[in-house]
Parts: C-alpha cells; sequence; structure tokens
C-alpha cells in the first residue's frame, strides 16, 4: 500500500522537503517511485460540473466545458436573442463550449483558446473549487482529525493560517507559495501527484488572491456560450445573405446544464441526467439518437437539479453480501464526523489500553493460545525520524515483540533490525511473518529463518507482501503492487493478463492474493511454493479468517480517481474453495480493470464497497462479524452490519492511524496504531 508506507512516514518526507532539506544524500538510491508509470499513459484531465460556475471556472482552468442542453435551442450568429438563426440543437444534445460571451458583447468573457492568462479574479474560490480537491487527495494527512506539520488544508482559516514552517500560501503570489511549490514539484499530496486541471485550479486560485469564494457571476440569460458546430443542425430558415460576418455558433448559457470539464462525459452519466437515452458520437461528443424536435424560442429554464450522494457511512454490499454471513445487525449509528469523539467507541464497545508509554507504530499484531501477544513495530509516523529508515532495508526501529497481556508485563522484543514487517500470524507453534520482500518463520523460543523471498515489486519502498494467515492447510499472503491505477494512468482497457502485469510491475507474485500449502513451504522454502488464489485487487492489506474457513482482506484501490467512479477500496471475501492456483482461471476482484467494469464471468464483487480513498488496512473477524482499520478518508475502526441483508460499514470509533487489528484468544478485538496505542475493545459498555 504505496498511500499508507509514504503517510507512515511524513515525519521523515516533511523533515527533508519541508526543512530545506529537499535534496537527499547523494549515496542513497534513487527514490523509483518518483515517476512509476512505466506505460507513460497521459493522466486524465477531467472534473464533474453542476452549475454555470463550475464551468466559468473550468474555463478559467483552460479546460472546454461539456454540459447538455435542457430545451430545444435556437443558435444564433451573435450574443443576442433577436439575433438571426443559424441552426438549433435538440434538447438532450451534448455540447462542447470553450468561452463564455456576455449579451452583445464580441468579446469573450472567458476563452480557453486565448493567448495570455485567463481572468481568474472572481472566477476561483476555495470553498467551490480548492476544498473539493484537498479533500480527495489530502484528507488523510492534513485534515480536521491529522495535521501532520500542523497543516490543516480542508478548511479556509487553518490553510491560510499556514504550518510550523509559517504561512504556505501568499495570496496573489503562487511562486511564493509553499503549497504551490509542493504541488508543482508533484511533493504532494504523497498519494499521488495531482491531474494538470487540479493544479491550475490551485494556481489560479492562489494568482487571484486565495478567496474564500467565488463572486457572483452576471445573470444566466446575460450569459453566451460558442458551441461546436459540430452539435448544430442548420435550419433552412438561415440569416439573409451577407447580414453576418464571419457568424459564430451562440446559444444562451441558461440552457446548457453542465456536466464535465476536460473531456466529454461518460454515457451512463448522460443516461443519468437525460432520462437514459442512449447516445451516439457526433462531431467528437455524444448526442442523442432520436429525430430533432420541434424547434423553440430561446427559454431560461431552470436546470434539473442534482441527484443527492450517498451517506457517507453506509458502503454498499456487492453480490457477496447475501453469502457473507453476516448475522450481526448493522449498530444504526451516524455517518462518520470530524466531531467524533477521539478514541471514543460507539455502538457500546469499551475500550482498555496497554502498553501506554510504547510510541512506536504497531504495524501487526497475533496471538498465542497461551496469552502471548506478539507486536510488529516500527518507527513513529510523526515527529523527526531518522531518514534513513525509508531506504535502509533493515533498520533497528523494526522488530518483533512478545509481550502477556494478560498479565501487563514480559515485554521483550525477539526479533532486531527487520525489514517492515506487515504482517504476523500464530500456527502450531510457531510465529509466521510477512516483511518487505519476504515471509518467515520464528519457531518458538528460536531465531528467525526466512521461507521465501522475492515478493519486492520494483522496490522495497513498495508494499509487496503485506498481511498472513494461515488457514486450511495454506499459507495465504496478500501481495500488494506498484502502480497506482490512476494518478500513475488509468489501467484499462486491455485483458486482465496485461493489466495485472502493469499493477504488479511484471512480478507474478505480486497485486493478488496468493497461497501455498503450509508442509510445501516449509520443505521447499521457495516462493515457488506459492501460487496465484485470487486476482484483480491492486494492493490488498489485511487479511484474516473468519471461523467458517473464509478468507477476508482490504484491498486499497486506486487514488486520485473521480468521486463519481469507484476506486476500488473494498473489503473482500474468498471461498477457498475458488482458488484454483491459476491466473486464468482464479476469481477476479474488479481492480485493476475496476475503471471499465469489463470483468467477465470470474468476477467476484465486494462485500462491502468503500468510499475512494479510504486505504483500508487491518482485519479481523471478531464477535460474529468484520472489524476492519481505515487509515486514509474517514479514517477509524469499522465493523460490517446486515441490514436487511444487505452489508453496510459503520465507523465504531474514530482513531488515526489505525495499522493492526486482530482477535485475541479470548474474543477480545484489539488495534494497534500508527503512534504506538495498543487498545483492547470489548462490548457491553
Amino acid at each position: 500500500m504505496k498511500r499508507f508506507l509514504l503517510t507512515l512516514f511524513w515525519g521523515v518526507i516533511t523533515a527533508l522537503l519541508l526543512a530545506s532539506c529537499a535534496t537527499p544524500p547523494t549515496n542513497l538510491p534513487p527514490l523509483t517511485f518518483e515517476d512509476p508509470n512505466i506505460l507513460g499513459i497521459e493522466r486524465v484531465d477531467q472534473r464533474s460540473l453542476v452549475t454555470l460556475e463550475d464551468a466559468v471556472a473550468c474555463l478559467a482552468s483552460r479546460r472546454p466545458v461539456y454540459g447538455v442542453m435542457t430545451e430545444n435551442t435556437n443558435v444564433r450568429p451573435q450574443t443576442e436573442v433577436g439575433a438571426c438563426r443559424v441552426g438549433r440543437v435538440p434538447q438532450g444534445t451534448v455540447v462542447r463550449f470553450d468561452s463564455l460571451y456576455a449579451t452583445g458583447d464580441s468579446t469573450a468573457l472567458f476563452d480557453t483558446r486565448g493567448a495570455g492568462e485567463v481572468p481568474a479574479a472572481g472566477v476561483i474560490g476555495y470553498e467551490e473549487d480548492v476544498r473539493p480537491i484537498f479533500q480527495r487527495t489530502c484528507n488523510s494527512c492534513h485534515s480536521a482529525i491529522v495535521q501532520n506539520k500542523s497543516l490543516q488544508v480542508t478548511a479556509y482559516e487553518p490553510l491560510m493560517a499556514g504550518s510550523e514552517s509559517g504561512p504556505v500560501v501568499v495570496p496573489g503570489e503562487p511562486d511564493d507559495s509553499l503549497l504551490w511549490a509542493m504541488i508543482e514539484s508533484n511533493t504532494m499530496p504523497m498519494i499521488g501527484e495531482l491531474s494538470d486541471l487540479d493544479k491550475e485550479t490551485v494556481r489560479l486560485w492562489i494568482t487571484a488572491g486565495a478567496p474564500e469564494r467565488r463572486s457572483p457571476l452576471p445573470a444566466r440569460d446575460a450569459l453566451w456560450a460558442e458551441i461546436d458546430s459540430d452539435s448544430v443542425d442548420p435550419v433552412n430558415n438561415a440569416c439573409a445573405p451577407g447580414a453576418v460576418e464571419s457568424p459564430g455558433t451562440f446559444v444562451n448559457a441558461g440552457l446548457i446544464l453542465p456536466v464535465s470539464c476536460g473531456a466529454p462525459p461518460a454515457p451512463e452519466t448522460l443516461a443519468a441526467l437525460t432520462g437514459g437515452f442512449t447516445p451516439t458520437i457526433v462531431g467528437g461528443v455524444p448526442r442523442p439518437q432520436t429525430a430533432n424536435a420541434a424547434n423553440t424560442e430561446d427559454v431560461d429554464v431552470d436546470a434539473p437539479a442534482a441527484v443527492a450522494a450517498a451517506p457517507v457511512a453506509v458502503y454498499a454490499g456487492g453480490a457477496n453480501a447475501a453469502a457473507a454471513g453476516i448475522q450481526a445487525a448493522a449498530l444504526n449509528l451516524a455517518p462518520p464526523s470530524d466531531s467524533d469523539g477521539w478514541l471514543t467507541p460507539q455502538g457500546g464497545f469499551c475500550i482498555e489500553r496497554r502498553l501506554a508509554k510504547n510510541t512506536r507504530s504497531i504495524t501487526a499484531i497475533t496471538f498465542a493460545p497461551d496469552g502471548r501477544m506478539f507486536l510488529a513495530l516500527d518507527s513513529p509516523p510523526t515527529g523527526e525520524a531518522d531518514p534513513l529508515v525509508l531506504y535502509d532495508a533493515h533498520h533497528p526501529s523494526r522488530s518483533v515483540a512478545v509481550y502477556d497481556y494478560e498479565a501487563d508485563a514480559n515485554f521483550r522484543e525477539i526479533l532486531m533490525e527487520s525489514t517492515r514487517i506487515t504482517g504476523l500470524d500464530w500456527y502450531n507453534g510457531a510465529l509466521y511473518l510477512s516483511r518487505a520482500g519476504e515471509v518467515g518463520v520464528i519457531p518458538d523460543g528460536g531465531s528467525y529463518q526466512a521461507l521465501a523471498g522475492g515478493f519486492a515489486v520494483n522496490s522495497q519502498l513498495f508494499h509487496a507482501n503485506n498481511g498472513i494467515v494461515i488457514a486450511n492447510g495454506y499459507v495465504y499472503v496478500s501481495a500488494g503492487g506498484v502502480i497506482d491505477g490512476w494518478s500513475d494512468g488509468p489501467i484499462e482497457g486491455m485483458d486482465e493478463v496485461s493489466a495485472n502485469n502493469i499493477a504488479g510491475g511484471g512480478n507474478p507474485y505480486a497485486a493478488r492474493i496468493v497461497r501455498a500449502p503450509l508442509d510445501a513451504l516449509l520443505s521447499q522454502r521457495s516462493i515457488n511454493a506459492f501460487s496465484t488464489a485470487a486476482l484483480g485487487v491492486r494492493n490488498p492489506y489485511g487479511i484474516t479468517v473468519d471461523p467458517s474457513g473464509r478468507i477476508w482482506f482490504t484491498d486499497n484501490g486506486a487514488t486520485n480517481v473521480p468521486e463519481n467512479m469507484s476506486a476500488g477500496d473494498e473489503v473482500n471475501m474468498l471461498n477457498p474453495s475458488q482458488a484454483t492456483g491459476s491466473d486464468a482461471t482464479a476469481p477476479y476482484y474488479g481492480f485493476p480493470l475496476a475503471l471499465t467494469g469489463n470483468y467477465g464471468s470470474r468476477y467476484v464483487a465486494p462485500v462491502a464497497t468503500l468510499i475512494n480513498t479510504a486505504a483500508p488496512t487491518g482485519i479481523s473477524w471478531a464477535y460474529g462479524t468484520i472489524f476492519f482499520g481505515q487509515y486514509g478518508k474517514d479514517p477509524g475502526l469499522y465493523r460490517l452490519g446486515n441490514v436487511g441483508g444487505q452489508i453496510v460499514a459503520e465507523r465504531v470509533m474514530l482513531v488515526w492511524p489505525l495499522l493492526a487489528v486482530a482477535t485475541a484468544p479470548d474474543g477480545a478485538l484489539w488495534i494497534g496504531t500508527g503512534d504506538g496505542g495498543l487498545y483492547r475493545i470489548t462490548p457491553g459498555c
């Protein structure tokens, strides 16, 4: 999980970049994650629009606007209702325009095609244009909950107040603004660079004086759009010869419902807005397959109301929901909110803290039947950490400790100076580890032994093998990939094999769930003992087994994905009988082809589809249901609940950064956090 890894060591990066140490020592290896776009695919530069003000902001960012005609509309050669007609456009047609004019004016107010700067004063506001970008891409590190370097970018006043380094926005001066320097250089956000459209929006906002809100536009019927001539049906009663020199194709902007910025809208988006017509492509933009309706005069009409978004607390279940076996009823909790009490359980759970003096990140937890707890430890994600921790394969901050949680005593480290550890499981007298690049075992009372290497993909800076669980005689490992899938170029429109090769950097043990017979792994001690159990995941992280033997895992999808698409952040379930061991027949969970919907018969729907950039982490079965951590947007501890046969995910505790989730032999749930917190959670309060 690249997003988790990079954010986890925010203190390291920001210490290097924000404290005037942007260049790493010359004797260190290059950062291989700077440009993982191995196919050189151009990033999609598109944004959904709702209002005419949104369209103006799009034009100011030098992008064309696509919109749907809300009425049968006359096309004029000039920006006046009384001008003669040169054509008409049927209701429901999608048109493109690059400029807006005031009534009776021949000079564009906003034009993406002209030279020089597009006027931005009053056009772009923080609340309407900039905050949605930061909410989508920076929420994990700079929100009301998490404020790395004391910086919050998801509200206007805290952003303008700045960070530990001082002001980050200098109104009117993007080149003097630290915020813009981080964005322009692709240093921030850490989950993947912004699109050119989003970058230009932020730059224009600062240039315009960084206003909190847009200024009002003129009345809608006083603005005219010059549309693409390919969208226009000529009329017989056109203007008299010579009546107009160089006629344009103008329509009243009040008759256009803006839909998308930068690229034509998707057909399913159009169907939702236009009553389900099937679009065809004419002149590069979709339009309806209907006969032209009778022409009407220009009439200013109200645009259709936008469809309300679903509540963020309810994550829809997929085809697996009915068979998931989640009998626990939903707790009917309120949607996640920044105002929730920190570390205050909801839904009747009690919480106890152990190891209160620990400050090292707890990245994995497991238990032996005799009550011993095993913890994977790492550097804390905040403060001034050793910058070499990002480059060293081994580091003293990484270790495994054993702890008697029942007696709250006997804490000691049994493995020192390890690679990054993200998975632990105790089985039959031995502790099994999943750590960067390999899996291994520590026999009870013995020393660490490597079992299989070769999981690392591209670089140890990326997550390779993440979680580990032993069930049904097999060792299951969640193996991550190297390609993000959106900010690094969409992986779509290709066959499954090609897509997985890209996501996994060509490693046949990456971007999938793999498994090996335990006895074969112990005898062969080779990665060749593993085979594919499931495909179609980007960065599966936590993995666990339920009492009936089914495998559950979380998956981190793409970053910087538009809000109207599923990024592939999911909770998934794998029936071991479906794991054939073959790439050609293994069940397929949608990503990295999740952006096209071209799954085929092998597709397995998620049990819970999470909000984009949720970044789910650890997972465990407890109290008759699944609990999992969420590291990104709306972070915290979540629980699956059944609502009339549909599975929903509800946040039962606000906590960040939650990494490890495990269940003790007595049935109690335990969580470990990036700041060293270790908590026991039980029902009954």
